[in-house]
Formats: structure tokens, sequence, C-alpha cells
């Protein structure tokens, strides 16, 4: 058996010294996964839990929030989530959906579910000011279908938090990993670069055939025929739970409508 508290305990928790007197206790809130626990590791606290208790933020966590040294070193987030989830449980070991949830109930319960935000829109460029409704928001579930993951050649070893995808053309076995707060994948136009399939799909894959060897990995993607190709490219943002966050804009000059993804940043935590 795995050692819980060294995968997945919380490096640094902060528990207040509590002075004597006072006895006033943060409200918590229970926040819906939408992993439903399934993809952690039998020895992960959340493994097969359907939510996770939270407290609500106070003071303190506002103050973490406007650290000017945090926000430097990319930490004003981590630091949020550790502090307001109530189990002792590495914030980064949490996989992105249920992360985006835990923030997302955080400030509904501090602010209010109106989201001011200053957004340009795409067609005549005009910066204003929208507000999104944090409430309209879907769960993508569709990895939890049985027909789906049975049709597409697909199973998760929960050990190794990874699809397993049989290719369809070539039968190779290619794992693909569920990705967490501390294995985030960020995409631009800077990380694909020139050889945009291949680095795309070497960011999800971690190994072929069970070999793990980098190397052995990138020469398989490179080789991989078309069709297996794209078929793993379809399946990718199927493979994991997420949360919905894009929503309807339409430009108050222009009248141009667009579809737009909630951001959730830092700032997403101050209401306009």
């Amino acid at each position: 058996m795995r050692n819980n508290q060294n995968r997945f305990a919380a490096s640094t928790p902060e528990h207040a010294n509590v002075p004597p007197g006072f006895n006033y206790e943060v409200p918590t809130e229970f926040v819906e996964l939408p992993s439903k626990g399934k993809f952690y590791p039998v020895d992960h606290p959340l493994h097969n839990q359907q939510t996770i208790e939270i407290k609500y933020m106070t003071a303190k966590e506002e103050d973490l929030l406007a650290s000017t040294a945090l926000h430097k070193q990319g930490l004003a987030l981590e630091r949020l989530l550790q502090n307001i989830i109530v189990e002792d449980i590495d914030s980064k070991s949490l996989i992105i959906s249920d992360r985006n949830a835990i923030m997302l109930a955080a400030r509904i319960s501090s602010y209010g579910n109106a989201y001011p935000a200053h957004v340009t829109c795409g067609s005549c460029e005009e910066k204003q000011e929208y507000t999104f409704d944090l409430k309209k928001k879907n769960f993508n579930l569709l990895c939890f279908d049985d027909f789906f993951m049975r049709e597409s050649a697909v199973v998760y070893d929960s050990e190794n938090m990874c699809f397993v995808v049989t290719l369809p053309k070539s039968k190779m076995k290619v794992a693909i990993k569920v990705v967490t707060g501390g294995n985030e994948i960020k995409l631009d136009d800077q990380d694909l670069g020139d050889n945009l399939i291949t680095t795309l799909i070497s960011k999800f894959v971690v190994s072929v055939d069970g070999n793990e060897d980098r190397n052995f990995v990138k020469h398989s993607i490179e080789s991989m025929l078309a069709w297996d190709s794209k078929h793993l490219r379809g399946l990718l943002p199927q493979l994991s739970p997420s949360v919905d966050l894009i929503q309807n804009f339409t430009c108050k000059h222009c009248k141009a409508s667009e579809d737009m993804e909630v951001p959730l940043t830092a700032e997403f935590f101050w209401p306009g």
C-alpha cells in the first residue's frame, strides 16, 4: 500500500493557532466533483468520492490572492486551494476539472455568481465589460459512459491515472494521462511550433505498448498512422471530465455574438 500522506497530503498544511476564547467556525460546503472520484488511485483520499468539503473564503484567503510575491511565483491559486480544502489533500494531485469546480464554488459562495470581466469583441475589437453567470456551467462526463468507452476501445488504469487506448489500425496501446494540477498542460502556438500534430499528442501520451521511454514514445508518435493519429486526437478532449465554462457573448457595440470561455485566474476571485 502506498503512503497516502507522502503522495497526496499537502506539503505545508496551514492550521491556524486559535486563540483562547475564539470559537467562530468558518462555514463549509460540499462541492460536487465532476470526476466522481473515479480517476483517483485507490490510495488517494478522493478515490470514488463524489464530493469534497471546502471552507468559505475569509480575509486570510483574500490576502493570498492579493499577494504580489505569490502572483510572481504563480502560487496564489495553489495556496488558495490548499487553504480552503478541509481534508489534508495536496491540491496538485486533483485533476483539473475538480480543481475548477472547487474554484467556481469558492467564487460563488464568496462574491456571488455574477462575474464582471473585461473582454474584447472578436469582431469589432471593442473592449467592454461583460457579466458572466457562473451558475451556467455543464459537466462533460462522456468518459463515464460505458458504451463510449467500449466503442472507443478505452480502458482506465486507475493505479497510473491514465486511459489506455487501443488504436484502430496499428492496435498499439497508447496511455493518455489524466491532467492534474501537478502536470497541467497549457498549449499555445509557441509550445506546438511547426510540429503541430506530433507535439500535441506527445504532451498527453505517457507510454506506448507499456514503454515509457520518452525517446521511444516520440518515435512511436512520429511514425503513427494518420488514421490512428486522427482517432487519438478526436478522443483527447473526451477523456477527462471537465467543467464547461463556455458562455455566449453579444457585443454591445456591433451586436456580434460569439462563445467565450470564463477565465479562471486569480483576478477571477475579485468582484467587479
